[in-house]
């Protein structure tokens, strides 16, 4: 059993447990990392305009209780706990969402953190799960929501990057840039590849934003315990600057400070 399938214990909403396709037009859009940061804010602008929600996490508490409270207020919202680092995990996922809410026409690749090491303190197997949740569940994703957008008649395909991955990164975080770095070649490639079906690719690169980041990096120069930069920023700006952008055509945007200071 997938783990995304788990979610119909304890208190994860019991959406999720049926196999019946909700009646509802509103448009569908799945969140990962949507329990903390900008991927809970995310899911609170999509809730704001009535969409209905899948959110995606391997940390699924906040969600759950979000999604309770989204219940109660008449929305439709349902949690999928996986551990996008693993590819079993991510396998048919999608799936599961078009079976709980026949459609697809929102993917916010959003989940990620930073394995923090120079390349000498490097371990493969860590820098390796880094790349499998950073970069590879983002293709792997998007590869699902290809042909189910496809047949819809299109989509729209929001991965969240950072300015680490237009920009040379600080000693340590070569690893975490090497990621972000690597969703810019992919994505600005597809856009290409999906535009004839109506299917719409973005890039959001944004700065330093006041989310986890810190207390769940990892590595040999992570520091859990340090505080966020008081010059980072709210990440519910950020938020709104994604959802303002994507009313456009595809392609690389800077959300937040960084973007306006561009303006």
């Amino acid at each position: 059993m997938h783990k995304f399938k788990q979610a119909c214990v304890g208190i994860l909403v019991s959406l999720l447990c049926s196999n019946v396709v909700m009646a509802n037009d509103a448009p569908v859009a799945v969140i990962t990392g949507s329990s903390y940061g900008l991927g809970a804010e995310l899911v609170d602008r999509a809730v704001a305009r009535g969409w209905r929600i899948a959110m995606v996490d391997y940390r699924p508490g906040p969600s759950a209780t979000k999604a309770q409270e989204i219940k109660e207020r008449g929305g439709q919202a349902a949690v999928f706990v996986a551990d996008l680092s693993e590819p079993e995990d991510r396998k048919g996922l999608i799936k599961e969402v078009l079976k709980t809410f026949g459609r697809v026409d929102y993917l916010f690749n959003n989940a990620g953190y930073a394995y923090l090491a120079t390349v000498e303190q490097m371990k493969l197997q860590s820098a390796h799960r880094l790349f499998e949740v950073n970069y590879w569940a983002y293709a792997d994703l998007a590869k699902q929501v290809i042909e189910p957008m496809r047949k819809q008649g299109g989509g729209t395909i929001v991965n969240v990057s950072s300015i680490l991955g237009t920009v040379a990164a600080p000693a340590g975080y070569g690893h975490y840039s090497a990621s972000k770095h690597a969703l810019h070649g992919l994505f600005q490639a597809m856009v290409k590849e999906v535009a004839p079906d109506n299917i719409k690719v973005f890039l959001a690169a944004p700065g330093g934003m006041k989310t986890q980041i810190g207390a769940h990096s990892v590595g040999p120069l992570a520091n859990p315990e340090a505080p966020v930069p008081a010059n980072w920023e709210d990440p519910g700006i950020v938020a709104d600057d994604i959802f303002e952008a994507i009313k456009g055509e595809s392609g690389v945007f800077m959300p937040g400070y960084v973007g306006r200071q561009g303006r």
